[in-house]
């Protein structure tokens, strides 16, 4: 009745070590080494290990024991380890031999728990490198898409990556959570992608736009929503394309859409775009510099753009010396 106790504790012990899961699977296999030799008749000469490929998480030196019971680890059907109890000293056989029967069926069940286990681990690893695969593919698409951008009018090269540049740190200041300044990064990198659709001799006019191409210009955000919208990313960049010319008092394109209906990422853009845009030279005039930019979100703060963004931008360029720089 004793062992049989001990026993039943043992594989309580475990089962809670596992769900605990707490410090990931080397430290959980470990605790649960750590815990099999109590179980054993004779305890105070056992050794538990538990191989898993090249780790090995074990209670002593196992080469010293004299007696060795074993159990192979799987998952899903597949021989993933190794578990293992040990005797560091000789005792007398009986009928059973060194190890009870009771001992084998434990060490059995303490395995199909480990494999279990394993299996999680493993399907976990295997979603996360997928997803990991996903992301720099679409980091890879984003990028493409960018130079496209940037080919068709080489005068505003660079103005993506200094707005998405400028973006993230606006995001950062303001402690936006890391996925959504992920997203918004990649968002603003292709934010003018929807201007493969403008001639070129209009989007190159050294000269300023009438109104008619203006209102081809404006096309470009309907246009980048819809070239998006249909690639599966984890994040809204399509909808970030879309909303980067909106205003807080609606008073923006393409759909005059009012600040509580945006998303912040999209207001951080629109502060971004505006404010590298106006640092920038273009073919019709010279760049008007920070302190012209900076006025311009200053005096439109919660009209046009987002008041806490304005904040955030200003704090860089004020208090932390930020500069848009090609």
């Amino acid at each position: 009745m004793k062992e049989r106790t001990k026993e039943l504790h043992c594989l309580q012990q475990i089962e809670q070590i596992v769900r605990a899961n707490a410090g990931g699977i080397d430290d959980i296999l470990q605790n649960v080494v750590d815990t099999i030799p109590f179980a054993w008749r004779h305890s105070a000469s056992a050794i538990a290990r538990i191989s898993r490929g090249e780790r090995i998480y074990q209670t002593g030196d196992f080469d010293r024991c004299l007696s060795v019971l074993s159990v192979q680890i799987k998952a899903n059907d597949n021989v993933c380890g190794l578990i293992e109890v040990g005797y560091t000293k000789s005792f007398g056989l009986d009928d059973e031999g060194p190890f009870l029967l009771e001992e084998q069926l434990l060490l059995d069940t303490i395995a199909t728990r480990i494999g279990t286990l394993i299996g999680w681990v493993m399907a976990e690893e295997r979603l996360i490198n997928t997803h990991r695969e996903k992301i720099a593919l679409y980091r890879r698409l984003i990028l493409v898409l960018g130079s496209v951008t940037e080919m068709r009018a080489p005068y505003t090269a660079g103005h993506q990556k200094r707005v998405a540049d400028l973006s993230v740190a606006i995001a950062e200041q303001m402690g936006l959570p890391e996925r959504e300044v992920e997203g918004l990064q990649l968002a603003a990198s292709v934010h003018d992608i929807g201007k493969v659709v403008v001639p070129t001799e209009i989007l190159c006019k050294p000269t300023r736009l009438t109104r008619h191409e203006y209102e081809l210009i404006k096309d470009h955000a309907q246009a980048g929503h819809n070239i998006l919208k249909d690639v599966d990313f984890p994040w809204p960049i399509a909808r970030i394309v879309l909303e980067h010319h909106e205003r807080m008092n609606g008073s923006g394109y393409p759909n005059a859409l009012p600040g509580e209906d945006l998303l912040m990422e999209s207001r951080v853009l629109a502060v971004a775009d505006v404010v590298e845009s106006m640092c920038s030279h273009r073919p019709y005039r010279a760049g008007l510099g920070i302190p012209a930019a900076l006025d311009e979100i200053s005096r439109n703060s919660g009209i046009l753009y987002d008041a806490a963004v304005v904040d955030a931008c200003k704090v860089l360029f004020n208090d932390k010396g930020y500069s848009c720089r090609p």
